[in-house]
C-alpha cells in the first residue's frame, strides 16, 4: 500500500467542509466523494482535489424538501447514480439522487422478511441488487433496487453462514459477497446466492488474526482489505485469503483543508509545530488503541474501506474525522 494523501478535518458545526464522525464513503460515476457523517447526520460531497461541493440530508435541512437522516451507517451508489443509505434507528433505506435530492425510502423495524433491526453495511452488485447487513437480526438481506425482498441468509452463531453482530459488507467484480462478522472476529465470503465460500480470520493480534473487523473491500485484482478495528490496522490478503501485509497508517498534513486552516490560525499552527505527535509510550500503554490515540499518523477507529474508480483505497477514521487514501 502506497500512501497518497489525507482528506478531512473535524467540523462539528454541521455545515461546510470537514467531517464529524465519518463512517462511510462512496463515489459517484463522475468520481466525486460522498462522505457519510454519523455526527450531525449529513452527507458531504467533495472532489479528490478537496473542492467542497455540497452537503445534504442534514438536520439543518439546507435544501427545500431535504429528507433528514437519523443515525446513518453506510451508503452506496447503483449504476444509475442513485445513492442508497442505511439508517439503523429508522430501520430504513433512504434513496437520493446524485444532486442530494431525496427520492424515496423503504423498510421498517422487525424480524420478518424485508424488515430490519439496526441495518448497517450495504453493497450493490452489478445488476443493482442491494445487500443489507441486518445487524441485530444477524443476517444479510437481498433486495431489488426498488426495495422488493428477494431472499436472506444467516442467523446468530459462529458456524459458517452464521453471524454475531455483522457490520460491513462489499461485493467484488464477480458479484461475490464479503461480510465483516464483527463479534466473530472474521470475514465470510459468499456467492451472490448466499452460499458460503470461505472464512477469513481468527481472534487475536497476529498477522492473520482479527479483533472486531468493521469492514471489508476488494479491488479489481480481487485483493481483500479488512479494517481490523480492534487492532487499529488494515489487513491485506490475496484473492485466496493468504496474508500479504498490514498497514497502521501514514497520515500527514498534506490535506488542503488543514493547510488552509493553519494559514488562518497561526497560534494553533505554532503550537502544533512544538507538539510531540508521535510520543514514546510506557510499556503498559503499548496497545493498538493507545498507540493510535496518541500518534497522529496512525489509523484510529476505522469504520469503512472503499475502493474508488481508480482502484485507490479510502480508509475512513471515525475518531480522527478524516480519510487516508492509498494506492
Amino acid at each position: 500500500m502506497k500512501y497518497i494523501k489525507t482528506i478531512g478535518m473535524i467540523s462539528n458545526v454541521g455545515q461546510g467542509r470537514g467531517f464529524f464522525n465519518p463512517n462511510s464513503c462512496a463515489f459517484s460515476s463522475s468520481g466525486d466523494m460522498f462522505m457519510l457523517n454519523s455526527g450531525l447526520n449529513r452527507v458531504t460531497v467533495q472532489t479528490f482535489d478537496e473542492d467542497f461541493l455540497t452537503e445534504f440530508a442534514t438536520w439543518y435541512g439546507n435544501k427545500p424538501g431535504d429528507k433528514k437522516l437519523n443515525t446513518p451507517t453506510d451508503l452506496e451508489f447503483d449504476s444509475n447514480d442513485r445513492l442508497y443509505i442505511t439508517d439503523e434507528v429508522e430501520n430504513a433505506i433512504f434513496i437520493y439522487d446524485v444532486e442530494g435530492n431525496f427520492i424515496d425510502q423503504w423498510g421498517k423495524a422487525g424480524s420478518n422478511q424485508g424488515e430490519f433491526n439496526g441495518p448497517s453495511g450495504l453493497t450493490i452488485d452489478s445488476k443493482d441488487n442491494i445487500y443489507v447487513v441486518d445487524q441485530y437480526n444477524n443476517r444479510v438481506q437481498k433486495f431489488s433496487k426498488d426495495g422488493e425482498f428477494i431472499f436472506s441468509w444467516g442467523e446468530f452463531g459462529n458456524n459458517p453462514s452464521e453471524f454475531n453482530l455483522p457490520w460491513g459488507i462489499c461485493v467484488d467484480n464477480s458479484d461475490n459477497i464479503y461480510v465483516a462478522d464483527w463479534r466473530n472476529d472474521r470475514v465470510q465470503k459468499f456467492t451472490q446466492d448466499g452460499e458460503f465460500v470461505f472464512s477469513l480470520g481468527t481472534t487475536g493480534r497476529g498477522k492473520e488474526e482479527l479483533i472486531r473487523p468493521s469492514d471489508v473491500a476488494v479491488d479489481s485484482n480481487f485483493n481483500i482489505y479488512i479494517s481490523d478495528w480492534g487492532n487499529e490496522r488494515v489487513v491485506v490478503l490475496d484473492k485466496e485469503g493468504v496474508y500479504v501485509s498490514s498497514e497502521r497508517g501514514q497520515s500527514t498534513l498534506t490535506t488542503g483543508w488543514t493547510t488552509e486552516f493553519f494559514e488562518s490560525n497561526v497560534d494553533e499552527r505554532d503550537t502544533r509545530e512544538i507538539s510531540n505527535l508521535i510520543p514514546s509510550l510506557p510499556e503498559h500503554l503499548q496497545t493498538p488503541y493507545h498507540e493510535s490515540s496518541q500518534s497522529e499518523p496512525l489509523f484510529w477507529g476505522i469504520t469503512d474501506l472503499a475502493i474508488d474508480n481508480f482502484d485507490r483505497l479510502y480508509v475512513t477514521e471515525l475518531r480522527r474525522h478524516r480519510c487516508q487514501i492509498y494506492e
